[in-house]
């Protein structure tokens, strides 16, 4: 469970907490006192308190969370003190909104978002896809493990390509396919050829069994979603797993359509 959830924190504090060889908890605590920002000490403190609570209940109460469940109820619970914080400290922006923010395509078409994911001390990589139409309606997801493979933008191509297959499981043939990886949409809008060109080669002879199939660069605040899956997939065993009927546990986030 812990090694789960502490794969959906930013790699950089994972790696600076195992840096740390103090054995004493409580001097352990302190030197990430001293060592860490005081937001990511927060994110650091909040996440093993949220481990130990569901440690707690699993023993005791022989209910079981998953680590994208916990994942959720530490970044809501951050989100809950940022709120607070700027409360007190700004009384009239308290009604601004922090949603993530979903782009929808145009009318009659499916949209896919995609990301992936890097897992360096798993020594492996993920890769999401979430399908919804122009309306919102969750359609399909799918994450795809690949051991061994750490190397960012060759995942992020393995993504596009993931968003392919996962349009023929649904059967769509007019697909938008949103990612937040700018140099994988302009390889394949310009058809270049690097170091993962088989990934771009594939993807363009896919093409032709859509009636319409293009690649959008998106920011990441509109890639909530896939980028989350894609986290929570480091931990699944190697494989492809696929929703259709109904979204991944903990994957329903408040849609707000630009």
């Amino acid at each position: 469970m812990s090694r789960c959830v502490w794969a959906l924190v930013d790699d950089h504090i994972t790696e600076h907490m195992q840096q740390t060889e103090e054995g004493c908890a409580r001097k352990w605590l302190a030197q990430m006192m001293e060592t860490l920002p005081h937001e990511e000490q927060i994110t650091v403190f909040v996440t093993l308190w949220a481990i130990w609570h569901a440690r707690r209940k699993a023993i005791h109460e022989q209910i079981f969370q998953s680590p994208l469940s916990v994942h959720h109820f530490v970044q809501n619970y951050l989100k809950d003190l940022e709120l607070s914080k700027r409360t007190v400290q700004q009384p009239a922006a308290a009604t601004e909104t922090i949603a993530p923010r979903w782009i929808p395509p145009p009318t009659g078409m499916v949209k896919i978002n995609v990301d992936a994911a890097v897992g360096k001390n798993l020594k492996r990589g993920s890769v999401a896809a979430i399908a919804r139409s122009s309306d919102g309606v969750f359609l399909g997801a799918s994450v795809l493990i690949y051991p061994g493979v750490t190397e960012a933008e060759t995942l992020e191509a393995l993504a596009c390509r993931e968003a392919c297959d996962l349009a023929r499981d649904i059967y769509a043939s007019r697909v938008r396919v949103a990612s937040d990886c700018k140099m994988v949409v302009q390889n394949l809008e310009q058809g270049t050829r690097g170091v993962y060109s088989h990934i771009i080669t594939e993807i363009i002879e896919a093409r032709q069994s859509f009636a319409f199939l293009e690649f959008k660069f998106e920011s990441r605040k509109s890639n909530n979603e896939a980028h989350k899956l894609a986290r929570s997939a480091l931990c699944d065993v190697s494989g492809r797993r696929v929703w259709l009927d109904a979204p991944p546990e903990g994957m329903c986030i408040p849609l707000v359509i630009d």
